[in-house]
């Protein structure tokens, strides 16, 4: 692998941190969001400059009184990312990102992204402030394994991680998830476009 395709990951990295979110109180993973379809075994391909990144559910994981599901992010079989995503009554959070929690819960899919049009961030991990606002819109979306007419478009502009401004974007499909995602970092960039998707049982 590359050292630009590393630069990527890392970035990739530091983006999942920006979607995370720490458990407050005791919360239930088992009700499914329509968009994000998170059961074991679900596995996501995507493509992207420097060679395919896959995403996949490996099981059931309770951090605290939350329980969630562990993901994997791999680049040529190996794994670069681990999280713990688990969906609450505001909607889809991640809590656990390569061992770093924020100070404050932090949303990236609402629970119904028709009627939350737009919330803000403001939180801590790590000693890094990160903040900005999310809004989300629908439109139509095209990747390589298809095209979708209405895709839920959450995107966060003029994001601070720090003292660096980032810009992060989401496509969110019904019973599949996310098919495109693409982020500014710095003078880092990339787009992961969905190539296969393999539900999970």
């Amino acid at each position: 692998m590359g050292d630009l395709h590393m630069k990527r990951l890392a970035g990739l990295s530091i983006l999942a941190i920006l979607t995370a979110s720490i458990a407050v109180s005791a919360q239930d993973a088992s009700k499914p969001h329509p968009y994000y379809p998170l059961k074991t075994g679900a596995e996501w391909k995507y493509k992207v400059q420097g060679g395919p990144i896959t995403v996949k559910v490996t099981g059931p994981e309770k951090v605290g009184m939350v329980s969630g599901f562990k993901l994997e992010t791999s680049a040529n079989n190996k794994v670069s990312a681990t999280e713990t995503v688990a969906v609450t009554e505001e909607g889809v959070k991640r809590f656990n990102v390569n061992g770093l929690n924020p100070e404050a819960p932090i949303l990236f899919l609402p629970m119904d992204p028709t009627a939350t049009k737009e919330w803000s961030v403001d939180t801590k991990v790590a000693g890094q402030t990160i903040k900005g606002t999310f809004k989300v819109n629908t439109e139509k979306v095209t990747v390589p394994l298809a095209t979708y007419d209405n895709a839920i478009h959450v995107k966060g502009t003029d994001m601070e991680i720090g003292a660096t401004k980032t810009t992060v974007e989401y496509w969110f499909v019904k019973d599949v998830g996310i098919v495109k995602l693409r982020f500014t970092l710095g003078s880092q960039d990339a787009t992961l476009e969905l190539e296969s998707y393999t539900p999970g049982k």
